[in-house]
């Protein structure tokens, strides 16, 4: 945890750990938040790919580990597969960096224990990005459901998934060694963050899991996760690399006196609210100026949008000294729940 604010004045001095895809649409959210941060350092082993990305403002490494002892770097952005995680975000917290890492934290338990550990003992800032929790739904959601629209929290279903092939993106998505796991480990990911985010501390879980279609070794196309919280509410979740319909996403959240859906795409979200076991009035939120925009400017255009909201927070809680809202240890517990012993009860 965060032990000291932040005295410097200015914008905090970034590092970029990543020149991929990824770290790309990263250095595009940075440049759009010059108020909050500055990117001076990018390192990636593919040299062309981290002097392109760094330009003519920022330097270039070919050894991301250096970025851990550049005094010039306050904060590190680590957007490079789950397995390096660890290796190279450790040496940058326990030299007193900020670090924010792209989902899931590790690709194992131990490694996000690490990662915890590490910020911890130096009193730094260590984020998840998980990026879900920006879109205007879910946040429209927390709000509703803490208003008490729609009455007590009862239970949580969500499912996010897509048909494989092409949607898989890089090759190392579905390599076991590179991820720690299957479908829960990739998109499966974020669902388990919003069902904790959204239940509370979860104190039990188990998981099911099948591996009928892709036979990837290790990695699961379809992915099926229970959890309980220590208040008693359920939350089920499915993850899925056979949706053949295409991706999407989506959340119910019910309640005594009603229910909370949201999902994309398109990105939408509907209130239902009455008196239990009669007809319910239904009100919809279409996010008409988002939906418009998406289309305008390309799908592109919103994930960028979702990386500048979880920056923004990761910013925010460096300069006040305290915890991310989407911490490490939120991403320590999601990975927990996602590499649940195959078929264990509680844990």
């Amino acid at each position: 945890m965060p032990r000291t604010t932040r005295t410097r004045q200015g914008p905090i001095r970034v590092g970029l750990i990543g020149a991929g895809f990824i770290g790309q649409m990263r250095a595009q959210a940075l440049g759009n938040m010059p108020e909050m941060f500055r990117l001076t350092a990018v390192g990636d082993a593919r040299e062309d790919l981290a002097r392109a990305l760094a330009g003519t403002r920022a330097k270039s490494f070919s050894d991301a580990r250096a970025l851990a002892d550049d005094p010039d770097v306050e904060a590190v952005v680590l957007s490079t597969p789950p397995s390096s995680h660890a290796e190279l975000g450790v040496p940058c917290l326990r030299a007193g960096k900020h670090l924010l890492v792209e989902k899931p934290l590790a690709a194992t338990v131990r490694e996000c224990e690490e990662l915890v550990e590490g910020a911890e003992g130096s009193g730094v800032c260590l984020a998840t990005g998980f990026t879900l929790r920006q879109t205007p739904a879910a946040k429209l959601a927390r709000r509703l459901l803490a208003e008490g629209a729609i009455g007590e929290l009862d239970y949580v279903r969500a499912f996010h998934g897509h048909k494989g092939g092409k949607d898989f993106g890089p090759a190392w998505i579905t390599d076991r060694t590179m991820t720690g796991g299957g479908t829960l480990m990739d998109n499966g990911i974020h669902m388990i963050d919003l069902a904790r985010w959204f239940l509370g501390d979860v104190e039990s879980f188990a998981r099911m899991s099948s591996n009928h279609s892709w036979k990837k070794p290790g990695c699961e196309d379809n992915g099926f996760v229970l959890m309980r919280s220590r208040k008693g509410h359920i939350a089920s979740v499915q993850s899925s690399w056979t949706e053949w319909r295409g991706y999407g996403w989506h959340m119910e959240i019910f309640g005594t006196a009603g229910a909370i859906r949201f999902g994309f795409p398109p990105l939408w979200l509907t209130l239902w609210r009455g008196t239990a076991g009669e007809k319910m009035t239904a009100r919809h939120f279409p996010f008409l100026v988002y939906q418009v925009k998406e289309r305008l400017k390309g799908w592109r255009w919103s994930l960028v949008e979702q990386l500048v909201g979880d920056l923004r927070d990761w910013g925010e809680a460096i300069r006040a000294g305290r915890p991310a809202p989407a911490s490490g240890r939120d991403g320590l517990e999601a990975v927990r729940i996602a590499l649940c012993t195959e078929f264990a009860g509680t844990t």
